[in-house]
């Protein structure tokens, strides 16, 4: 009775390639496992690494070395260090919209201690998951704040240096923070000479990319990317100030850098990805408040699922 069985597993194996994928994955150890009010919050551990996810199905939001806690794993997070050369000092002041497991403050407060850091995460589960699992404490000079990044940023009149933007979950974009009006919050809250650097997904897994290209370029003098290139992430680059930028001034900029910040990690090798997207057309339409086709694109998706 048990032969028929083990042929019926292994044809409905065979016949699943979505089940034959899971069952070659290795074995993932879940440490935590529970909803808050934002989100559905997965933290799990395997090969020496933890992750943390906000969709039972989909992608990481964080992950971490658990032997070094300061290794940044996904290359997008090390792609956003680079965005240091972009001043002409180092920063003193910069505020981090979302916090995810804090993989960034961690290796920011470590190598830049002087640096007041502000972090804006709507989810207080979060926080306490990025504590408990993925080794984040907050430095002296750091302050956490529960609350939405929009709101933050037009009660809060500080401004930075830089404001990382990394807000994104899994499944879903926030289309508040993607808007014309949002942005030009955000351009307020910059010094001077600030910059204002986002994680974005880009054009292969994003239908409204183009739009949110568009939508940078109104709001801002200067527009420029990053290719996170192992990944589909791309990084943007946004200043208030018309200064110019080359990637061969990058490249020197980041050596500059990587002497006054001994990054334990590479910052150089996405010099070569930049692009400057200041000028370049886009057929696209401005992302606004009262037009965000965002949501359009995800009910699209849901429909079609």
């Amino acid at each position: 009775m048990l032969k028929p069985l083990f042929f019926l597993l292994a044809l409905f194996i065979v016949f699943c390639p979505g089940l034959s994928a899971w069952a070659a994955l290795p074995r993932s150890d879940v440490l935590y496992d529970g909803d808050s009010l934002y989100h559905h919050i997965r933290v799990t551990e395997t090969g020496g690494y933890r992750y943390l996810s906000f969709d039972r199905t989909r992608g990481s939001q964080s992950a971490t070395n658990i032997k070094d806690p300061y290794e940044l794993k996904f290359p997008y997070t090390r792609a956003m260090f680079l965005s240091l050369a972009f001043l002409d000092r180092l920063p003193e002041q910069v505020l981090f919209v979302g916090l995810g497991g804090g993989s960034m403050p961690k290796v920011m407060g470590k190598n830049l201690p002087d640096v007041r850091m502000d972090i804006a995460e709507i989810d207080a589960d979060v926080v306490k998951v990025a504590k408990r699992f993925f080794f984040y404490e907050p430095t002296e000079k750091t302050r956490v704040f529960i609350q939405d990044g929009r709101q933050f940023l037009r009660r809060n009149q500080n401004q930075y240096d830089i404001i990382f933007l990394d807000a994104y979950n899994n499944d879903a974009v926030p289309f508040h923070l993607t808007t014309k009006e949002f942005f030009e919050i955000v351009k307020q809250r910059l010094k001077p000479d600030g910059i204002a650097v986002a994680n974005v997904w880009g054009p292969r897994s994003n239908e409204f990319y183009t739009s949110q290209v568009k939508t940078y370029q109104t709001v801002f003098t200067k527009l420029f990317l990053l290719d996170a290139i192992t990944s589909n992430n791309y990084i943007f680059i946004a200043t208030a100030n018309n200064q110019e930028m080359t990637q061969m001034e990058l490249n020197r900029r980041a050596g500059i850098l990587k002497e006054k910040v001994p990054f334990p990690f590479s910052i150089r090798e996405f010099v070569r990805t930049f692009e400057d997207l200041t000028t370049m057309e886009v057929n696209a339409d401005v992302l606004l408040d009262d037009f965000a086709p965002v949501e359009l694109l995800r009910s699209r998706r849901t429909d079609t699922n």
